[in-house]
């Protein structure tokens, strides 16, 4: 049986600056260093084992221009990760993580506009 294809996952500039604001948000707001270390290791992870092999298992993100451009949605805990897949490369670009409950179109738009 052939193993599954594998993909590489790359973040983006805004993805890592997300990553980063989250992780300073957790841990200056509960004043635990350690709750954010696991909480970025966890969606870390979660992402690498998702997204590797099958990262057309999650819906495309249902709102225009993002649908049309392929943008997907992965969520994790309280977390929504939006990417986008590159078949033709076996690329998964990781374009931005937000909580739950906030305005993706918004936080893409200001992503697009860098």
């Amino acid at each position: 049986m052939e193993a599954p294809r594998q993909y590489e996952v790359s973040y983006t500039e805004t993805a890592i600056q997300d990553l980063e604001e989250k992780a300073e948000y957790i841990s200056s707001q509960f004043r635990d260093p350690a709750l954010a270390l696991t909480w970025y290791t966890r969606l870390r992870d979660a992402i690498q084992r998702d997204l590797r092999t099958m990262p057309g298992k999650y819906p495309l993100y249902s709102l225009e221009p993002w649908h049309s451009k392929g943008v997907r949605l992965f969520a994790f805990r309280n977390d929504v990760v939006l990417y986008s897949v590159d078949e033709e490369h076996s690329y998964v670009y990781i374009r931005a993580v937000c909580t739950k409950g906030r305005d993706l179109s918004a936080h893409l738009t200001e992503y697009e506009e860098k």
